[in-house]
């Protein structure tokens, strides 16, 4: 399973490649690769292995068939909750030191 995981990225991105030759065709080999971004996100997701899903996210985002101004929003928001989530990570990794009373 880890060696289909590491080999997928970089199969859909060689496969996004070809989008363009495909001409009329285009907004169906996009939709493929983007069907398949999804499916790996829900495997990561289910194997707890974050860091492939993101990776999956953008792919899947890039390939999306909405938009361009979509497509730049949901980047932006998949962003925002990245350093949102990092940032509450570190405050709750500091543990505030209890005062010490001299008597």
């Amino acid at each position: 399973m880890k060696i289909v995981k590491c080999l997928s990225i970089p199969i859909l991105l060689i496969a996004s490649l070809f989008a363009c030759c495909a001409a009329s065709y285009e907004p169906l080999v996009d939709f493929a690769i983007w069907v398949g971004a999804i499916i790996l996100i829900w495997q990561a997701i289910r194997l707890q292995q974050y860091f492939f899903a993101s990776g999956f996210l953008a792919i899947a985002i890039v390939f999306t068939p909405l938009s361009l101004i979509v497509k730049i929003v949901l980047l932006l928001g998949v962003a925002c909750l990245a350093v949102l989530r990092n940032l509450v990570a570190a405050f709750d990794a500091q543990q505030p030191q209890p005062a010490e009373v001299a008597l």
